[in-house]
Order: C-alpha cells, then structure tokens, then sequence
C-alpha cells in the first residue's frame, strides 16, 4: 500500500515538479523581470486550480498572490501576454522529461504496484487527442480539416500515453507526442509516424519496463508491429476491424471453417463471454513474415446485447489468458474516458484554446495541463486528503469549485491546509 502522505499534492509538487521547473533550460539574456522557473509554475497553477481561461487567472486577490507564493512557491507572476511570451520560447522536449520524473517517483512510491497486470506488465493506453483548433490562427506545424462551408479550421493534436489498468480508475500520463503537419498528407500517415517517434521515447526510457502497449486499428500496421516486437519485453494488444484487416479475418474465417480456431466461453452470472482465437496468422497479404495472433470476442451482457471485438497481439493466447487479454484490450478507452472526458468535462477547460503563440506555447500549455491532470491522479490514488473530500463532494468538478473559493478568500500555507478548509466548510472528517 503506498505511503498516502508522500503521494499528497504538497511532496509530489515540492519534491518533483518545483525542482523539474527550475532545471529547465532558459537560453533568454540574464536581466529578465520574470524567472522561467516562476513562468512554468504559474502555468501549471492555471491548470492545477482549473482556471477558465488565463484572464480569470490573472485576476486575483491579494489573498490569491500569497497562497500562490505559499502553495506553488511563485515569487513574481508575469501578465497574461508575458506568461503566453515566456512559455512559448520553452522547448517542449525538454517540459516532456517531467512525465519521467513523475513516472519515477510514483514508482518508487509503490502507487504502481496495483497498475501491474498480466504478469506483472504494466498496460499503456496509445490514443491521439486535439488541444488547440482556430479558424483564425494557423502556423507551419498545424495540421488543417476543410469544412463544407468552405472554411478551414486549424488544429494541433498529440498522441498521449497513459498507464491504465482494467480494474483502476486512475491513470497516470506517461508520455505526450505532438503530432504535425510535417508528419503527412493525411490523419492516418500523421498518427503513425507521430506514433514511430512516441515508440522510439519510451524505448529510450522505459526498455526495460515489462509492459503492454494497447492501441486501436490504425496502428495494426506492419511498421507500427516490427518497432514493438523489438523490445522483448513488450507486448502489445492493437484492436482490429474486418474492413481494415480484411487478410486476417480472412485467415481466421478459413481455419475456423476447417475446425482450426479455438473456442473458449466464460459465463459471469447473466452475462456471457465467448472467445475464438487462432496464433502465428499473416499480419496482411504484403506482410506475410510479420505474424500476429488473432482474438475475437463476442459478450452478450445482461439484457442480451451482444459486443463484438477483436484484436491482435503478441502474447500467445490460449483459453487461460483470453480473458484477461480481452480485459487489457477493453481498457484501452480508460486513456479516452478517465483522461480526455476528464480534461473535458471535469473542470480542466481543455477544450479553451489558451493560447496559440508563435512557436510552441500551444503545446506547452497541453504538456503543463497534462502534468496537472497527472498530480492529481496521483492524489487521487495516494492521498487519503483528497480521496476524502471527493467521496464526500463526488464530482471533481465540486471539490475544484471549492478549493477555487477557499484559495481566493483563506491565506493558506499549503494545499493540505487548504483541504482541511474545503472539509471544514462541507463537515467532512479527512481521516
């Protein structure tokens, strides 16, 4: 069980992101007003206290100033178009290198030790998300949809990977490839060669990791496969559909004909559960040497409504691991669900375009609200504080409210002093 107190906003803020802040490289002239250091920590209190917008953040009370000074360790904050200024200048490879140090701190912690899942593998949700889109602002690296009006609007997107894990509700960002114009002329081609480059990161810092990388059809690609089965100690589960693998349903359909598939059903109660699954088929008809095994999936829930899935992967399958390869398979929407829905609709604003800027603000903003999103994962799943104030309030989107109101209006000295606050005005007993 991790220790709950050292997985509280306060020692992940102190010990990993304030001291990741101020080794990031400021290649501006030495007489500058506002530090870097304080710059970054600014933006990632905007999306730590789930501002509206960089305006509402930027009016504040005296009270604000100081539990800014106190709470997030900020000296001096720039105006909203220096902050926008400053941070477009970071160069966001070098921001991304925070994902690491949380990924190694939580580990340390033990707040992993409940995300290892099939034998001891950890389970990384690979899905693409947009975070910026304007008919108005446009630079060399948007990518760019027509619309039947005859307008353009312009866009940027990142490929985002997330720890997961089928019977957990928290993720835990991992890792976040920006995905360009320069990388082709269509989505499909942008994704996956975004994709090459996010494989070849986490191969860089995480080789020896024993996980299993989840993705959907699109990446069900010869490229895609001969990267992941490089690492030995990777596995992978990419989801498949009969128009875009029709080689391997073909495949499948021939042997099973011959009473070649294997067939597994697992009852539950009401529900039912059946599993045909067939190993060392043909990726495709131009990518014979790559081979690849095939699980199909067919649930009839409770009321009768049936589901179907399939999938490829490199674990060998057999009727005691459908399941739970099934299950790995399935949590690969907990990267669209508990992250992106989250980021949407729970108080983050991550559909409000911060800000565009004239080289990478746009993705700087997106990396500094993604590390946000990832402290407070980590509360959620470490400090018995927060979990406290959120079964008591239930939504997020209450206790982000409250400790909006609390931080206007109560000097605090840090966030564990503010929820102490939140649970006083609501009667709750943090425990």
């Amino acid at each position: 069980m991790p220790n709950r107190i050292l997985g509280s906003f306060d020692k992940v803020y102190l010990e990993v992101i304030a001291p990741f802040f101020k080794k990031i490289t400021d290649d501006r002239d030495d007489n500058q007003s506002f530090s870097l250091a304080d710059t970054l920590k600014s933006g990632f209190a905007m999306y730590s206290l789930k501002c509206s917008s960089l305006l509402s953040f930027q009016k504040r009370s005296t009270v604000e100033d100081g539990n800014l000074m106190k709470v997030y360790g900020i000296e001096k904050i720039p105006s909203d178009n220096g902050l926008r200024k400053i941070l477009d200048q970071v160069n966001p490879t070098e921001l991304r290198k925070g994902f690491n140090k949380l990924f190694n701190y939580i580990k340390e912690l033990g707040a992993l030790e409940r995300f290892k899942s099939w034998h001891q593998h950890y389970v990384l949700s690979i899905d693409g998300v947009e975070h910026f889109c304007s008919k108005q602002v446009s630079c060399e690296k948007c990518m760019s949809r027509k619309h039947r009006d005859g307008s353009t609007s312009y866009y940027h997107s990142m490929l985002s990977a997330a720890i997961v894990h089928p019977d957990q509700k928290e993720v835990f960002i991992l890792d976040n490839e920006p995905i360009l114009k320069q990388d082709g002329a269509v989505k499909n081609d942008c994704e996956r060669n975004a994709a090459k480059r996010l494989l070849s990161n986490l191969n860089s810092l995480y080789s020896s990791e024993l996980m299993v990388l989840v993705f959907d059809a699109l990446y069900a690609c010869n490229p895609i496969i001969k990267q992941l089965n490089k690492n030995k100690k990777w596995k992978y589960v990419i989801g498949i559909t009969e128009d875009g693998n029709k080689h391997l349903f073909d495949q499948f359909d021939k042997k099973n004909e011959r009473h070649n598939a294997n067939w597994h059903t697992v009852k539950k109660g009401k529900e039912e559960h059946e599993f045909g699954y067939i190993n060392n088929l043909e990726l495709n008809a131009s990518s014979v040497e790559t081979k690849v095994n095939m699980l199909f999936y067919k649930w009839t829930d409770k009321k009768g409504v049936v589901k179907v899935f399939s999938w490829i992967t490199n674990i060998r399958l057999s009727k005691n691991n459908v399941f739970n390869v099934m299950k790995i398979g399935r949590s690969r929407w907990k990267i669209e669900n508990e992250t992106f829905n989250t980021l949407k609709n729970q108080g983050y604003n991550f559909s409000h375009n911060f800000g565009h800027g004239q080289n990478n603000l746009s993705t700087v903003f997106a990396y500094l609200m993604m590390m946000a999103f990832c402290v407070d994962q980590i509360q959620q799943h470490c400090c018995v504080y927060f979990k406290s104030l959120l079964d008591d309030l239930k939504t997020k989107k209450k206790v982000w409210e409250s400790l909006r109101a609390v931080f206007k209006i109560l000097p605090k000295k840090n966030m564990t002093d503010l929820f102490f606050s939140i649970a006083e005005m609501y009667q709750i007993r943090l425990l």
